[in-house]
C-alpha cells in the first residue's frame, strides 16, 4: 500500500507494539486502522482532492482509532457506552505521545477535529473548509470499512453476541421506523444486537459522498451478515426482508 504519510505508519506501528497483538480485540483494530487507510486513499483519489487534504486524510485514517487500544486493554471492550468515549481518549492518547509531531500546530489541530468528530452523531455544524472535509472523509472511509469489520471479524470481538444469539432476536420498533424515515440510528436507541446490525445499514444514510457509496456497494460487505444468518422468528424475517429491500432501493 503506497502511503503518503509513511512516518505517520511508523509512529503508529511504535505505539501499538506496546499491546499485545495477538490479541483477537488488539488485532482486529490493527487490521481495521489498516484497511481505513486504504479505503481512504481510494476516496481521496476518486474525489481528485488536492494532495494537501489527501495527505491529512491519510493521517486522520491512520490514527482515527488509536482509542481503541487502551479501551481494550483498561475496559476489554469496544463500547464506549459501557467504557470510555474511544475519540476522546484517542485525542489524548495523540497529545501525549506527540504522534502528529511533522505537523504544524493547525494541521493537528484538523486532524484531532476530524478524529474527536468520526463518531459522533453528526459533525460539529461550526467546523467549515478542509477541516469539514476531513471530518465528512474519515467518518465515511471509518463506515464503508466497518462493514468489512461486521461481515469478516469474529462477531463476539466486534459486538459482543454470536450469530446464534442474533439469530433469536427482532428489530425494536424505535430502530424500524429510524431505518425506513432513512436516518441514522442513534447508540440510545439499539435495545439487541439486530438493532446494531440494522444501525450498521443505516450508515448508508449518513455517507457525506456518493463515491463511498459506491464503494460500500462495490464491496458488498454489508449485506454478507444476512446471507449467513437464519431469523427463528417469522416476524423478525419479515422486517429485515423490508428493510433490505427499503435499503436496496436506496442505494439503486
Amino acid at each position: 500500500m503506497k502511503f503518503y504519510a509513511p512516518w505517520a505508519k511508523e509512529a503508529f506501528d511504535k505505539y501499538t507494539s506496546n499491546y499485545d497483538l495477538s490479541n483477537g480485540m488488539i488485532n482486529l483494530k490493527v487490521v481495521h486502522t489498516m484497511a481505513v487507510v486504504g479505503v481512504m486513499n481510494r476516496l481521496t483519489n476518486l474525489l481528485n482532492l488536492p494532495e494537501h487534504t489527501k495527505y491529512l486524510a491519510e493521517i486522520c485514517a491512520v490514527f482515527h482509532d488509536i482509542g481503541r487500544f487502551e479501551q481494550v486493554r483498561k475496559y476489554k471492550t469496544f463500547l464506549d457506552n459501557l467504557s470510555v468515549n474511544h475519540a476522546e481518549l484517542g485525542c489524548k492518547v495523540i497529545v501525549e505521545n506527540n504522534l502528529l509531531y511533522p505537523l504544524s500546530d493547525s494541521e493537528k489541530q484538523q486532524v484531532i477535529t476530524a478524529i474527536i468528530n468520526h463518531n459522533v452523531y453528526a459533525i460539529d455544524p461550526n467546523i467549515t473548509g478542509e477541516t469539514l472535509t476531513l471530518c465528512k472523509l474519515i467518518r465515511d472511509a471509518d463506515k464503508c470499512d466497518i462493514f468489512r469489520v461486521f461481515a469478516c471479524e469474529e462477531m463476539t470481538d466486534t459486538m459482543g453476541e454470536t450469530y446464534e444469539q442474533v439469530s433469536k432476536e427482532t428489530v425494536t420498533r424505535d430502530v424500524m421506523n429510524c431505518f425506513l424515515e432513512h436516518r441514522t440510528i442513534p447508540k440510545t436507541i439499539r435495545k439487541t444486537g439486530l438493532d446494531i446490525w440494522i444501525s450498521f445499514l443505516a450508515f448508508f444514510f449518513d455517507f457525506n459522498f456518493k463515491e463511498s457509496i459506491e464503494i460500500a456497494k462495490d464491496d458488498g460487505y454489508y449485506i454478507k451478515p444476512f446471507e449467513r444468518i437464519s431469523f427463528e422468528k417469522e416476524e423478525t424475517r419479515l422486517k429485515v426482508a423490508i428493510i433490505l429491500d427499503d435499503l436496496k432501493n436506496f442505494i439503486s
